[in-house]
């Protein structure tokens, strides 16, 4: 048995947290070949935790082309496997190539792998007034993935996705689709079995539309996607439709905007086509085709559902509302009979080879380069280093000398008081004096003690970052217990700080200002002087007493603003009578207008249950009050 799965992913990070993990996501699909759409990964994104996953080979195509924006698009192929070298599983390609146009990696050298040809021919009548520019265009966005299994090839693709007034981008998916007929026609006329799966984002008929218009059908690209099913003359069985012909209701994505999956408010656009003979000795391909003999079940899975999980919970209405999952549903196809192949190897357009994953490797000229650059940027103090590397790179020899308890309590109490003596240069003297006559016979280490001095001295340590360039520079043990350079105003805060010592430990640190409140909050600023001034205050009462006033007043303040938004109401839509939910408009001669709509999940028309379609513009001042 070969199983095989087409997932709309919606993005491949989300679902690997949602699941925990890569390897948790695949293995939840239970499937030998396993193509994800809309992974939203660019080549600088990939990492190892969203493409590797033990047992399993990747196959990646990103998008190249921003648009303006950040990643989007991307298809990903995983294969199941055993072993990664000398494989006879069907689920290993032999070969493989990202896009379609023959113009993304090893395609661009015409290369042929075994009996899987790369490179195909474009014939310029065929395609018309297509530049390479063109080609190259459309092949930059990653919608596209082929993979030859030996007995198969398989294209996972991500079909565009476009609006009716975008010419542009109508054009474009008019060349998308135009190139991949093309392609598929090339391998069908070699002999090849072919199999599509992935968003097509085109439902073909009117039974694949909840809700779907009179004239839905005549639409260019489902009329076209129909030309090249088997019923209607063209090569490619649909999988699903030809197991369940007369099933309503099977719909594979759903509006996430609108809380389409409440009441199967959907469309049927992830598909999985199949065309080519079967493994059987036969003249008559129309009674032994691959989908007759071979296709065991195709099925959507619909347990992969947002909203069906008792753990996920429903849609409430509203855009900020969101539901865990992808809005797609996974599509499997069983097929049996799937002979073994000869033993091959991973190809080497898989993942595991991608620099981004296993790394570039270093010339010894660059790493030559870099060393000498390194040593002439630190100078001697890094070569010192070097021939110390199992020492302590503590300065003055300080490390192999130690205090007794009594000497580095004398010491602490000595630093103290030269706290809160004005002049820093009488406590460096007695810091110096405890330093030098520090005695060498206690367990106590001058480690230990340069922790607590930090701690009183409040003193940054250098960066890491620049320590690691020049440790010639590394401070002394004596330049933690330097009080720091006190600038005006900072008196106050010095005194604040000071007064921390008083907390008891039940209170681990006191928050920041800006955290409690808005600098903008004037009704705040008495209750923020009184604190401060109660956090000297030695009485610990006085400090539990500060916190507890300050979540007061953010409480207060918090239920302000909620009681203030209430006052806006809402109007009540006409079908249900229960608050709408506003929206605005994004783009148009109205962006940024203020209407409301019903609160409940879209469904058919038939179902009171469902969205009422209730629309009201808000009035100017409603508008006006929000922004």
């Amino acid at each position: 048995m070969v199983k095989i799965v087409t997932y709309n992913v919606n993005g491949l990070r989300p679902r690997v947290a949602q699941h925990g993990s890569l390897r948790r996501l695949l293995d939840s699909l239970d499937a030998d070949i396993i193509c994800f759409q809309e992974t939203k990964l660019s080549r600088q994104d990939l990492s190892g935790d969203v493409i590797m996953a033990e047992g399993y080979e990747a196959f990646i195509s990103c998008n190249r082309s921003s648009r303006g924006r950040g990643p989007y698009s991307g298809v990903a192929t995983f294969c199941r496997v055993t072993s990664a070298f000398a494989s006879q599983e069907v689920a290993l390609p032999v070969a493989a190539e990202e896009g379609f146009a023959g113009l993304q990696g090893s395609a661009k050298d015409n290369e042929v792998i075994g009996d899987f040809v790369l490179d195909m021919p474009m014939d310029e009548e065929d395609l018309g007034e297509i530049t390479r520019e063109e080609l190259l265009r459309v092949d930059n966005e990653g919608r596209c993935i082929i993979t030859d299994h030996g007995h198969f090839v398989l294209f996972n693709i991500y079909g565009p996705s476009i609006g009716e007034d975008d010419e542009e981008r109508v054009r474009f998916k008019l060349l998308f689709y135009k190139i991949l007929q093309k392609r598929w026609e090339f391998l069908l006329a070699l002999g090849k079995r072919v199999f599509v799966v992935g968003d097509l984002n085109i439902a073909p008929s009117s039974i694949d539309r909840c809700d779907a218009s009179p004239g839905f059908e005549k639409q260019m690209f489902r009329e076209w996607l129909r030309s090249m099913l088997r019923e209607h003359g063209g090569p490619f069985f649909d999988a699903f439709r030809s197991k369940h012909p007369e099933r309503t209701g099977a719909y594979t994505c759903f509006n996430q905007k609108v809380g389409a999956e409440e009441y199967n408010y959907g469309s049927r656009i992830d598909h999985i086509l199949i065309s080519g003979a079967c493994f059987h000795d036969c003249n008559s391909v129309e009674d032994h085709s691959i989908f007759h003999c071979h296709v065991e079940d195709c099925e959507i899975m619909n347990h992969f559902r947002r909203g069906d999980s008792g753990n996920i919970s429903k849609w409430k209405g509203g855009r900020s509302s969101k539901l865990e999952g992808s809005d797609h549903i996974p599509v499997y196809m069983l097929l049996n009979g799937i002979p073994e192949l000869p033993a091959h190897n991973t190809p080497p357009s898989a993942a595991r080879y991608l620099p981004e994953i296993r790394g570039r490797q270093q010339s010894i000229v660059s790493f030559l380069s870099k060393r000498k650059l390194c040593e002439a940027e630190d100078g001697p103090g890094l070569n010192i280093s070097r021939d110390r590397e199992n020492q302590s790179c503590c300065s003055d020899d300080l490390e192999r000398r130690s205090i007794s308890k009594e000497e580095l309590a004398t010491g602490i109490t000595e630093f103290s008081k030269g706290v809160n003596q004005p002049s820093p240069t009488s406590k460096r003297r007695n810091l110096d004096h405890w330093i030098n006559e520090g005695s060498s016979g206690s367990s106590v280490t001058l480690l230990a003690a340069q922790g607590m001095k930090t701690s009183f001295s409040g003193v940054k340590s250098v960066s890491n970052k620049k320590n690691k360039h020049n440790l010639s520079s590394q401070p002394t043990i004596k330049s933690f217990f330097r009080r720091p350079e006190t600038k005006p105003g900072d008196a106050n805060i010095n005194s604040l700080a000071s007064s921390v010592d008083t907390v008891p430990s039940s209170v681990d640190t006191l928050p920041k200002m800006d955290e409690l409140c808005s600098p903008q909050d004037d009704s705040l600023q008495e209750n923020i002087q009184c604190t401060a001034a109660a956090d000297g205050d030695p009485d610990n009462s006085n400090i539990s007493s500060s916190l507890s006033t300050y979540k007061c007043n953010i409480a207060t303040l918090e239920w302000q603003r909620i009681q203030q938004r209430m006052k806006m109401t809402l109007p009540l839509c006409k079908g249900h009578r229960e608050p709408c939910i506003p929206r605005s408009v994004k783009k148009g001669s109205n962006i940024g207008r203020l209407f409301y709509v019903c609160a409940r999940a879209q469904g058919p028309s038939s179902n009171p249950e469902a969205n009422c379609n209730h629309f009201q513009w808000a009035s100017v001042k409603s508008k006006g009050k929000r922004q």
